[in-house]
């Protein structure tokens, strides 16, 4: 819960599995989810390696009061976390892309299909993507580094995460309402055309 989330301080305890998937190197995933401390430790030694850094991350950040502005400018906003957060709170327009989930013993597990998603959803690169976590940090640097690799360049933070969007901008009915489609019988296209009904008894067409 985030309540929890809020309150548990870093522990040495807290270390990634190690895992092959696609979405990250082992090394990526350490840094992810490792102490703060031996975190800040590993990206010092590592501050010439021709990566993405922790820099590029810091700059694509959106504050919250320029958020609506951002997406007016054509930010979609995509929504990396666990799918029982967004049932504690999300917004329906948000796409729903999960990063990570935490399994039995509380180790964060990494989407295999993250970046495949990602592609999919945004086959252009240029395509204007401003991601949000819990709280803006970690999980959303994971993903605005591995994005980046693929060549998007217009990979964007929302700085606090969803729990200060929705500090700043609480959720209302109209954002959890999901609208959805039913059928209705209506007349096909063929009988308004040529004045015959083709259909099969039951059958609709729109």
């Amino acid at each position: 819960p985030i309540a929890a989330r809020r309150t548990a301080p870093h522990t040495p305890e807290l270390y990634i599995r190690t895992m092959s998937f696609t979405l990250s190197s082992r090394a990526t995933c350490a840094r992810a989810f490792a102490p703060i401390a031996a975190r800040r430790t590993a990206t010092h030694a590592r501050r010439t390696a021709p990566v993405v850094r922790a820099a590029d991350a810091a700059a694509a950040q959106v504050s919250i009061d320029d958020v609506k502005d951002t997406i007016g400018r054509g930010f979609v906003v995509v929504d990396i976390r666990s799918p029982e957060e967004w049932q504690e709170g999300s917004k329906r327009t948000w796409k729903k892309i999960c990063l990570a989930v935490m399994d039995e013993e509380g180790n964060p597990e990494l989407n295999p299909y993250f970046l495949s998603e990602i592609k999919h959803e945004f086959p252009n690169t240029l395509s204007r993507i401003l991601l949000v976590c819990d709280d803006g940090t970690m999980r959303s640097e994971v993903a605005f580094n591995n994005i980046s690799k693929l060549g998007y360049s217009q990979v964007k933070i929302m700085q606090g995460g969803s729990e200060a969007y929705f500090e700043k901008f609480p959720l209302t009915d109209a954002d959890k309402r999901v609208w959805k489609m039913e059928q209705q019988a209506g007349d096909d296209l063929s009988t308004l055309v040529s004045g015959v009904d083709i259909r099969q008894p039951g059958q609709k067409m729109y």
